[in-house]
């Protein structure tokens, strides 16, 4: 059986020369330097209108050589009136946008279409004859709008479409063609000369129209080949005189076809075509086609302004009933939502663990056979699922390749090939990821269709080689029927059955969120409860034994003349050291619970930043002194100020010189400096210690991370605490440092 393909949505591809087929999509249809016969374009420069480009067939449209009209001002061509709608025309088209005009050039008569793209405008002429009458789109489109509005299906719409498109325009076949998911296209919908061959039903390959075509088919709303045994019009120059590139033809009615194209239409016996574009979402839905075989068919502009609108009104009504199923589908999925949002809430600490208590349900949701509920306890199936083993795969598989919140496929084995094995249950398969330490899913399976898919020519060659197996690109001359069956694959998952899931996942979040803010204020309290037990029933026992071991260690001084190690005085000693360290990990704590739970308070005063300064290093100097480190001299303006709460910077000072002190060898030094820097004060401790390896630095304001370092003493929690000192009051903390050669922690505060 001998079939033809879709005349109107076939490839344009490369205008000559060699052709590799990996670059056909990038091939540049939209600038092939040429015109179709049947109209004229210049290219105006503003805003003197003047010729800057003219095809070269000016002579027979206009009576003069595209040389003797190149650099003229549009003044001398057209005739008053004409002029004046054209320069009224400039001053309110946009971009890429066409206005039709009615001009009169040379003493000719023209339809004219003038867009503005790409620093140019473009006018492009077709010869009206004003002797003729001309129907108004009323007359045209007063019945066919009417049926198009009475539709009450898309079946019933493309119907109507066709005919109507068919009854305005005389053309041999028209036909709708829908495209799915994967860009293929089946005819759904024909209305065609008796003597024919139907195409209805038949489907169409993606690669029939390259990305690039099916972009121009999407500004485009028109696309007409009245003769496809036209000789191309070459455009004189051949490049932009501006810009020395060649013209971007992506919006011009009279754009030139690639000789591919009409090798196509040669070879299917069609000498003319015209397409509409049919629209949803911005996307191709579909393309509305028309292929004449009986000579030439030319359609006067009045008449292609009626398909279009045509075209136009169907993909708004297109549109409207998309959204009418999405919302039959919404309000059916919305009382399924409410019982799984209760049978989550039920659940333990696995949300979608519940899930499975409703499991009808949750196939309903989504027209699923099977699903999975996979946690950290393992997969609980319902309904027809792979075996478990299986499952388990899957979910390693996603985890390893997806992090997709929702991911979806109607062919699983294409995308993952071990699911082969288990294609007769799960070919089409539908996640939920819900983000955990290791994700958690809900997986819904749908089984194997094996599909008879009747296409116009082997899918497998849209293109043949030249002779010799040369790249140069040909059309296939073979249309025959091509009957496929279509295994592994399920039937495709709805938009509406997506946001189903969506909406299922933005609900488990919502509950799995939920339960983690009560887990952490639960231990928000319980700490707060150890808080206050530390605060009160250690500290003070720790208070009142610290104040006993004075008194007797006075008391025992009195009568000894000179203690001796071991004696009482000296563990009294010990006793109260002891004693004060575990009293300033206890602060340490304290304030650690305050940092985290956002009650850190601090009292702000102006202070003169050097006194501050100088008085704080007098008390910290003893300690350097002991190791024989030296702290310079302190480095501060004498009239800077800074607003800061003194008691918790000098905790900050402490713990930085004390940490300088720890790790900084005898012999060396450690400097103490401050200096105005805009609306800020900068502090700065610097040491000649050992410093700090790049791989740490990144942890060193984290809590405990002193107690993480190999062989060094104290539980980390000074940094912490500087970190949530200096951001209390509105300043930063950050540390540079050398291996070897020292390191630099630098702070900042308000400027008084």
């Amino acid at each position: 059986m001998n079939v033809g393909t879709n005349f109107s949505a076939l490839p344009e591809t490369p205008s000559s020369g060699a052709v590799d087929f990996p670059d056909c999509d990038r091939e540049p249809i939209h600038t092939p330097g040429s015109i179709q016969a049947f109209g004229l374009l210049l290219v105006l420069s503003e805003p003197g209108l003047v010729v800057q480009q003219i095809s070269a067939n000016s002579s027979a449209f206009l009576g003069s050589s595209p040389e003797e009209l190149l650099g003229c001002p549009a003044a001398r061509l057209l005739n008053g009136e004409s002029l004046a709608a054209l320069r009224s025309a400039t001053q309110v088209v946009r971009e890429r946008e066409l206005r039709p005009l009615r001009i009169i050039a040379a003493g000719r008569a023209f339809d004219g279409l003038l867009h503005r793209h790409q620093g140019v405008l473009l006018l492009e002429l077709e010869p009206f004859d004003p002797t003729q009458p001309e129907p108004s789109l009323r007359d045209l489109l007063g019945c066919a709008l009417a049926r198009i509005e009475a539709a009450r299906t898309i079946d019933a719409l493309v119907e109507v479409l066709v005919q109507e498109v068919q009854r305005l325009t005389g053309f041999d076949r028209v036909m709708v063609y829908r495209f799915d998911q994967a860009g293929h296209g089946e005819v759904i919908a024909e209305a065609r000369r008796d003597d024919l061959e139907p195409y209805l039903g038949l489907r169409y390959p993606a690669s029939d129209i390259p990305r690039q075509a099916r972009r121009l088919y999407t500004i485009n709303w028109l696309r007409i080949i009245p003769d496809s045994s036209y000789r191309p019009v070459a455009l004189v120059p051949a490049l932009r005189p501006d810009t020395e590139a060649p013209l971007d033809l992506s919006y011009s009615i009279l754009r030139s076809v690639s000789p591919v194209h009409v090798e196509y239409m040669q070879n299917m016996g069609l000498s003319a075509s015209m397409s509409v574009s049919l629209v949803h979402r911005g996307a191709l839905w579909g393309l509305l086609s028309c292929g004449h075989h009986c000579g030439p068919r030319y359609l006067p502009y009045v008449v292609r302004g009626a398909c279009e609108m045509l075209g136009r009104v169907a993909s708004l009504q297109i549109a409207a009933m998309a959204e009418l199923e999405e919302r039959r589908i919404r309000d059916a999925w919305h009382g399924l939502l409410l019982g799984l949002e209760e049978a989550m809430r039920r659940a333990g600490d696995d949300v979608l663990a519940g899930l499975a208590a409703r499991g009808p349900e949750l196939l309903e949701l989504v027209s699923a056979h099977g699903a999975a509920i996979c946690t950290d306890a393992g997969c609980l199936a319902v309904g027809e699922t792979p075996p478990p083993g299986a499952i388990e795969q899957v979910v390693a598989w996603l985890r390893e390749t997806n992090d997709a919140p929702v991911f979806h496929t109607a062919s699983l084995p294409q995308a993952f090939p071990d699911a082969a094995r288990f294609a007769d249950v799960a070919s089409g398969l539908l996640a939920l990821r819900l983000p955990r330490p290791r994700p958690h899913y809900v997986l819904w399976f749908r089984p194997e269709i094996v599909q008879t898919v009747d296409w116009g020519g082997d899918p497998n060659k849209p293109v043949e080689l030249g002779a010799g197996g040369a790249t140069r690109l040909h059309p296939r001359r073979s249309f025959a029927l091509w009957r496929e069956v279509v295994r592994q694959s399920s039937s495709p998952w709805r938009d509406g059955e997506l946001e189903a899931v969506e909406e299922l996942r933005r609900r488990a979040l919502e509950i799995d969120l939920g339960r983690q803010v009560e887990r952490a204020n639960r231990a928000v309290r319980l700490r707060d409860d150890l808080v206050a037990v530390v605060s009160h029933d250690l500290r003070n026992p720790l208070g009142v034994i610290q104040m006993s071991g004075a008194v007797i260690a006075k008391s025992i001084r009195a009568s000894e003349t000179q203690p001796e190690e071991g004696s009482v005085t000296t563990a009294l000693d010990r006793i109260q050291r002891s004693v004060t360290s575990m009293s300033n990990l206890i602060g340490e704590l304290l304030d650690v619970a305050k940092i985290e739970s956002g009650r850190f308070q601090i009292s702000l005063q102006e202070k003169g930043v050097k006194q501050f300064l100088d008085e704080s290093i007098g008390v910290l100097r003893p300690l350097a002194e002991r190791k024989r480190i030296d702290i310079s001299p302190v480095a501060a303006p004498a009239d800077l100020r800074a607003c800061m709460d003194s008691e918790r910077i000098f905790q900050v000072l402490s713990n930085l010189v004390g940490n300088a002190i720890k790790f900084t060898a005898q012999g060396g030094t450690i400097s103490v400096a401050a200096e105005p820097h805009g609306k800020e004060v900068v502090f700065l401790v610097r040491d000649t210690g050992a410093g700090i390896p790049e791989e740490q630095r990144a942890w060193i304001f984290d809590r405990f991370w002193q107690a993480r370092r190999t062989g060094q003493s104290g539980v980390g929690l000074g940094l912490f605490i500087v970190k949530g000192i200096v951001e209390a009051h509105g300043g930063r903390v950050w540390v540079d440092s050398e291996v070897g050669r020292g390191t630099t922690f630098r702070f900042t505060l308000p400027a008084a």
